[in-house]
């Protein structure tokens, strides 16, 4: 009898699923299913370590694109909102979590804070990455 070649037998099989999550690199195990979970009840799948990408990508830019928010041409891939992102997840994860995630916030941050200033006429209410250019 004659036998199938790998590659007919794949070609049969239903196309594989993406993985519903994604790994945040340089967390243990314990804080990426805390990750997870915030991620299924109060952010999409993935939302975390996509928040985490771009605001390393915005630290990446030109010095005089750090703090422009009109770069992008796109709000979704700002990295700014990735801070938002990433603020939000700081104050809704376990302290443990929370402080694993901060360790790999805080470099990006200082990061930040070192390419760019103070802008004295933004409103005082928003976050602090959005008072720089």
């Amino acid at each position: 009898m004659a036998r199938n070649r790998p590659a007919q037998v794949r070609s049969g099989l239903a196309p594989r699923r993406p993985a519903a999550f994604t790994v945040v690199d340089g967390l243990d195990a314990s804080a990426q299913l805390d990750v997870r979970a915030l991620e299924r009840s109060r952010l999409s799948p993935g939302s975390v370590a996509t928040a985490l990408r771009n605001w390393r990508q915005q630290l990446q830019l030109p010095d005089r694109h750090v703090a422009d928010t009109s770069y992008y041409g796109c709000p979704c891939c700002d990295g700014r909102d990735g801070r938002a992102e990433l603020e939000f997840a700081l104050h809704a994860l376990p302290r443990r979590s929370a402080r694993q995630l901060r360790a790999l916030v805080q470099p990006l941050d200082d990061a930040f804070l070192a390419r760019t200033y103070h802008d004295p006429h933004t409103p005082e209410n928003l976050p602090w990455w959005e008072r720089r250019c």
